[in-house]
């Protein structure tokens, strides 16, 4: 029973841990802002600087921030994007796209993938392949480093230039084929490629034997960073190909869109 004259409000628990309310507000905050200093932090959730900082770098522990190297900001975290992909299934985009998706396979006669950011990769969260009995398989669950997939570049392409670097803040880039792009200087210029394109693509660079075209889903901030991609094997793509599928994927994308 409430004491007299004291009103009960039903959103605050019994035994309320002040130091998780804070970590909880401040990863709000984080995901509102998309970069935070320590010194606004301390200011939007009314704690010293010094505590702030301490709860800033529980949440870089666990992944669900990340200091970005140029700016000395704090950006979301992969696990907290993971957050963002699991709340995907209310959202659910899967829904979405899944039609547009099978649309597109029957057109194209290959298969089809739904991506999302995540961190600096890319979440592979959907599939419809292929009947042709020489596809690429389903590749549901896998993550695929943003810089070499096709997905990962039409997305990146999308972002300022200056967020691009600070994902990735090594000049070098891990090696996954012989074709993989190795540089973040090669990056910047693949990405003003697909800007000019309209669409990306890889071909071996994620696996040897794969060649994909993948367009990003307009969402005007409304969703996680997503993607059509369309993947065929390596043997059977050719460059007369490039405008076919990539026009295809393209407006496969903006169908999705239409309806978000």
């Amino acid at each position: 029973m409430a004491a007299p004259g004291k009103e009960t409000d039903t959103l605050t628990p019994n035994y309320p841990i002040g130091s998780v309310d804070k970590a909880l507000r401040l990863l709000c905050v984080i995901a509102e802002e998309r970069a935070l200093r320590v010194t606004d932090a301390s200011r939007r959730i009314g704690v010293a600087r010094s505590t702030a900082h301490r709860l800033l770098e529980m949440l870089q522990l666990h992944g669900f921030a990340q200091q970005d190297p140029l700016t000395r900001a704090y950006v979301p975290g992969p696990r907290l994007l993971d957050l963002g992909a699991a709340a995907l299934n209310n959202l659910d985009i899967r829904a979405i796209a899944r039609p547009v998706m099978e649309e597109l396979v029957a057109e194209v006669q290959e298969s089809a993938h739904l991506v999302i950011l995540s961190g600096a990769d890319m979440l592979i969260i959907d599939a419809v392949e292929s009947s042709r009995a020489l596809r690429v398989g389903s590749r549901v669950g896998v993550r695929v480093p943003g810089y070499a997939a096709a997905g990962g570049r039409a997305v990146l392409a999308e972002l300022p230039e200056d967020r691009v670097l600070s994902m990735f803040p090594c000049e070098e880039l891990d090696v996954i084929t012989p074709d993989t792009l190795t540089s973040r200087a090669q990056l910047i210029q693949a990405l003003a490629e697909v800007r000019e394109r309209g669409f990306a693509v890889c071909i071996g660079e994620v696996e040897p034997d794969v060649a994909t075209v993948a367009a990003t889903i307009p969402n005007g901030d409304r969703i996680t960073p997503a993607a059509i991609t369309v993947s065929v094997p390596r043997f059977r793509f050719s460059e007369d190909d490039l405008t076919r599928l990539g026009r295809a994927t393209m407006q496969a994308a903006r169908r999705c869109a239409a309806v978000i």
